[in-house]
This record gives C-alpha cells, sequence and structure tokens, in this order.
C-alpha cells in the first residue's frame, strides 16, 4: 500500500509540474529541483523502513538460547505453534519447529508443551461404549498423575466393529494427521481403510512427529471380554507405558531437551533400538504395577501368573538353545504365545527379585539415561543403560534368566511377588 500511495503523488506531483511548465517555463528548474526532492525523500524512507526489518530479524535472533550449530529463533518456533489448540483442535505444533541447537550426532528441541504436557482423548460414537469412555478417561487422569509422562498423549478410541464409516473416517484423518506430513494424509488414510476390525491396540512415539506427542491407539473391543470391563484397562496401561518408554529414548536429561540422532533421521529410522522382550515385557510389567495401585475389579496377582503361564506354553517342546536373547528383534509366536511379551515379563520380575530397589530401576532409571547411552553407542546403548541400571552383565543375566526358566513352576511362581507387594511397590 505505502509504494501504490508513493506512485500516486508522484503522478500528481508530476501532473501540477507540467502544468507549470506549461504556464510559465521559468518554473522548469523549480520543477527538476522538485522531482529530485521527492525521489531523493522517497528513496530515504524506503532505506529506514529496510533498516528496522533488519533490526526486528536481529532482535528476534538474540533471543535464542542454542548453542554448537544454532539454527533457531523463538520468533520461529512460535510460528509452527497452534494458537488456537485445545483437545480435539489439532495438535499443540503445525510442524516441527527448528531444533535450538545441534552437535555432531544430534539435533536437540525444547517443545512449549514440556512444562504440562497434555493429555487428550478422542473418543468416537461414544453412544456406543455405554460409559466405558469415562472409564478410560478416568483410568488415563491416574496414570497421567502418577506415573508422569514427559510428552503429550493423544488417545483414540472407537468402536471398531460397530463405528459408522463417517467415524472411522474421522478416526483415521485425526491418527493420520499426527503421524504423518500434510503430503502424505491420503495415503496414510487409505492404508489403513482395510482393517477394520483386526487392528491391535498401540501406543509409543517416533522421532518424526515427537513435536505433537504419543499415539495410543485403544479399541472398545479391549473392555467387552469374560475378564470384565476393568480387566481391558491392562492394554490402556500397557500402551500408556509405551508412550512413557519411547518418549524417554528421545529425552536427555541433564540438557532437558529431547534429541532426535541425525543420522537416524536420514536413514529413516524411526526410533532408537530396544529390544522387543524389553519393550513388550516392560510393558506387561509396568501394566500389572499400574493396574494394582487403581480401584479395580481386577486381580492382578492371577494376571501375573496367567504371564508365566503363557511363557511356559511358548517354551514347551524347546531345546537348550531357547533363549530370551532371541527374542531382542523377533517377536516370534510359538505355540500360540509369544515370548518376547511374556518371558519379558518374567525377565523383569526375575530382575525385581534379584533386589528390591530394581523395581524402580525397571520403571524409571534404565529409561531415564537411555537416550544418552544411545548417544554414546548407537548399536548397543541399551546394553550400556541396561548393565548400568542393575549391576550385572547382560551375558550373565541371559544365562542366569534361562536357566531359572527352565525350573518347575512351583519355583517360578515363587518369585512372582504377592498382591499386596505389587501395590506397595513405588517408582518415587
Amino acid at each position: 500500500m505505502r509504494e501504490v500511495w508513493m506512485l500516486f503523488v508522484l503522478i500528481n506531483i508530476l501532473y501540477i509540474l507540467e502544468v507549470l511548465l506549461i504556464v510559465n517555463k521559468k518554473m522548469r528548474y523549480l520543477s527538476i529541483f522538485l522531482i529530485l526532492f521527492f525521489l531523493g525523500c522517497a528513496a530515504d524512507e524506503e532505506m529506514d523502513f529496510s533498516s528496522n526489518s533488519s533490526e526486528e530479524v536481529s532482535t528476534s535472533n538474540s533471543n535464542n538460547t542454542s548453542s554448537n550449530n544454532s539454527t533457531s529463533s523463538s520468533s520461529n518456533s512460535d510460528s509452527v505453534i497452534n494458537q488456537n489448540f485445545e483437545c480435539g483442535n489439532g495438535y499443540y505444533y503445525l510442524s516441527r519447529p527448528e531444533p535450538l541447537e545441534s552437535d555432531d550426532t544430534h539435533e536437540y528441541f525444547e517443545y512449549g508443551w514440556q512444562s504440562s504436557p497434555p493429555v487428550c482423548v478422542n473418543v468416537y460414537q461414544s453412544e456406543l461404549l455405554d460409559g466405558r469412555d469415562e472409564k478410560l478417561k478416568i483410568s488415563m487422569d491416574w496414570l497421567k498423575s502418577n506415573l508422569r509422562n514427559i510428552i503429550p498423549i493423544n488417545v483414540f478410541y472407537i468402536d471398531q466393529f460397530n463405528a459408522s464409516e463417517e467415524s472411522k473416517l474421522q478416526h483415521d484423518t485425526d491418527f493420520c494427521n499426527l503421524v504423518s506430513e500434510p503430503n502424505e494424509l491420503d495415503d496414510c488414510i487409505a492404508g489403513n481403510a482395510d482393517s477394520w476390525g483386526d487392528r491391535s491396540y498401540g501406543g509409543g512415539v517416533y522421532g518424526r512427529y515427537l513435536h505433537k506427542g504419543a499415539d495410543l491407539m485403544i479399541y472398545d473391543d479391549a473392555f467387552v471380554q469374560d475378564e470384565g470391563e476393568d480387566s481391558g484397562l491392562i492394554y490402556l496401561a500397557h500402551e500408556y507405558f509405551h508412550t512413557f518408554q519411547t518418549g524417554h529414548m528421545f529425552y536427555f536429561e541433564e540438557k532437558q531437551k529431547f534429541g532426535i540422532r541425525i543420522e537416524d533421521e536420514v536413514n529413516g529410522v524411526p526410533l532408537p533400538f530396544l529390544p522387543i522382550w524389553i519393550g513388550e515385557g516392560g510393558a506387561n510389567f509396568a501394566s500389572i504395577s499400574l493396574m494394582a495401585k487403581q480401584n479395580l475389579d481386577f486381580n492382578h496377582y492371577e494376571q501375573a501368573v496367567r504371564f508365566l503361564n503363557q511363557a511356559r506354553e511358548a517354551m514347551r517342546g524347546s531345546n537348550s538353545s531357547f533363549s530370551l536373547e532371541n527374542f531382542e528383534s523377533e517377536n516370534t509366536r510359538i505355540n500360540d504365545e509369544y515370548y518376547a511379551y511374556d518371558g519379558g515379563f518374567m525377565a523383569h520380575v526375575y530382575l525385581w527379585h534379584l533386589n528390591q530397589d530394581n523395581f524402580k530401576k525397571l520403571m524409571i532409571d534404565f529409561y531415564s539415561i537411555f537416550a544418552e547411552k544411545y548417544k554414546l553407542n548407537p548399536t548397543d546403548g541399551w546394553k550400556d543403560a541396561f548393565e548400568e541400571t542393575f549391576g550385572l552383565s547382560l551375558e550373565d543375566f541371559y544365562s542366569d534368566f534361562n536357566a531359572f526358566m527352565r525350573l518347575d513352576k512351583e519355583s517360578q511362581v515363587a518369585i512372582i511377588k504377592s498382591a499386596d507387594e505389587w501395590i506397595n511397590s513405588s517408582w518415587n
């Protein structure tokens, strides 16, 4: 608008001067002087405007708290925040903010939600859920208050068998907006369309959408099983712990920042490596712990024994080469059971049996040092974290635990903590 106004004024001045020239040719020199004077003023004004713009950029950059290879400022971080964010209205960030700092291996981020990560529960067609959505929300409130997470959680809850096509599409659109880039949205939605009725529960976060928080997928069939509605909350607790695990894989405690490994980003590695038996066995272990402390119609001790029985069934007919180590990167189903889940659970029970202090280490401490260990040793950082946390070599642990799992059932049941011990255990 300023340029248009200047042009308008210039045209009018030229018109007036032309009239003056016609009336009196002696005004020629005066007209030339006035034109040059006006153009000079316009040029000065343009220069002053450019100077103010540079000053604003410089001031914005001065607010940057980065070190090393800094690439960000508070202004461009603010520009990618959803200023109208609330649960049900998109996600906290519209896109990934620039890193605050970087080094040879990682880019580091400090997110606006870190002081109070939001937990949003997205419910689709609540009239189909018979109040179970309220039960889920109460349990989520308890989980976030008692095992504080460090990243936002986006829960997606739907009846995958009876929901309308419209609700299913909205569910997948919301989910894909979380995990995908805008140009990938249609492919994400289309890729999930045929899986309704056969979907599994899930939870966690990848580096590419860490800024928007974790997903937690739960379906109503979890709550309509023979054991009763409360028993279905164990799946919620299991997936919640996955969000806890994966969030900490990126979090550097000393920096109080999240770090994403540059090489992982280039190679499309979604998150640092964690053995399946730790990831799934740890989530089974945590789910018993979390269920035990809520006032629920659920027998957590019986569930722990059930996990043992399933681990024993997976081992049935195996030879001496059968080892927990085989389930670091494989989730093989054996005799209709998954040893990574149930044998992994018993591995956690075994570690707790070795030392009472290991309960907190299993729930918190191992994950608190994970990012630092992974940075130093991307191939085996999890092993370094394990050995430092529990004070024993991984090789010795595998050997001792494999031998334990070949004992009789009575000896194995004997190390499972009592119902009260699960209730009274503490990760604080």
